[in-house]
């Protein structure tokens, strides 16, 4: 039986807007494939991440729960005071957490996306979006997990029930897809420059006290200036009042910190399919 002669792709140079046109046919046309590989590697990987640890996928949930435990002990021994209301602090700083490991997980998760695969690009060619899924199934993995852990606190300080809270699964959902996209953003500069990424590292440490994570939104003042100025402040604080109630959504600002996300993860991803070849080439790949 003679041997099937492999397909040949030939990949020329594009400039301008042929390039992001071509892009986009090409989203389209490799999507079904493109899924399917996704899953495949979302699978491998992360069978391979905790293969070799004792805790397993306990790993996924311990940052949060151990940051959340810390806050607590704080406040509780009175270390530092922190009110958060007629919302029980325990409660309002897990709630606060999850949504910020949401934000700050699915950022670094595009962020490293290149990174992590850097071997693979060099040797097989591939749809590039795929690795912007495999990045948000990583992250969704890691916050629904985290929310499995909402449960026993839920159950020992229950929340009033209200319409609201179905709203609190889109506040999770858009706040992944907003650090989905400024971190693809950010990916063609980070994959050439280290520095990019240990600068943003070192940044959202700060940006984490500078977003009402584990206390209210100040009523006025430089910080709450500040704080409005930070897109994850207006994903935390809308999430987490329908949820829990005790705060004011920031609806208005939300709707539009969606929106932007929504058109960067679609710019960045073009952007990410655009510039990977070149990406390739400086890093050593070509």
């Amino acid at each position: 039986m003679p041997d099937q002669e492999l397909p040949v792709r030939v990949i020329t140079p594009h400039d301008g807007l042929d390039a992001f046109t071509d892009a986009t046919r090409s989203i389209v046309r490799d999507w079904r494939f493109t899924r399917e590989l996704a899953w495949r590697m979302f699978v491998r990987d992360t069978v391979a991440t905790f293969r070799g640890s004792f805790l397993g996928a306990l790993w996924l949930v311990l940052p949060a729960l151990a940051n959340s435990l810390v806050w607590v002990f704080l406040s509780g021994t009175n270390v530092v005071s922190i009110s958060s209301g007629a919302t029980p602090y325990p409660l309002f700083v897990f709630v606060g957490t999850l949504v910020w490991t949401a934000f700050n997980g699915s950022l670094f998760a595009a962020l490293g996306c290149v990174e992590e695969a850097k071997g693979t690009l060099a040797k097989v060619n591939f749809p590039q979006e795929t690795l912007v899924l495999v990045a948000v199934g990583k992250s969704v993995l890691n916050v629904v997990v985290t929310a499995v852990c909402l449960v026993p606190f839920l159950m020992l300080y229950p929340v009033k029930p209200h319409l609201g809270m179905w709203l609190f699964p889109l506040g999770v959902l858009v706040t992944l897809i907003s650090g989905t996209a400024f971190g693809l953003i950010l990916v063609p500069i980070a994959a050439l420059f280290s520095d990019l990424g240990r600068a943003i590292n070192l940044g959202m440490r700060f940006v984490f006290f500078l977003t009402p994570v584990i206390f209210p939104l100040p009523v006025s003042g430089t910080g709450r200036m500040l704080m409005l100025w930070n897109p994850a402040t207006t994903l935390v604080v809308t999430t987490r009042s329908w949820l829990l109630g005790g705060e004011t959504a920031m609806t208005g600002s939300f709707l539009v910190v969606g929106f932007v996300s929504v058109v960067l993860l679609f710019v960045g991803t073009l952007a990410l399919k655009v510039a990977l070849p070149h990406i390739v080439e400086r890093m050593g790949g070509g």
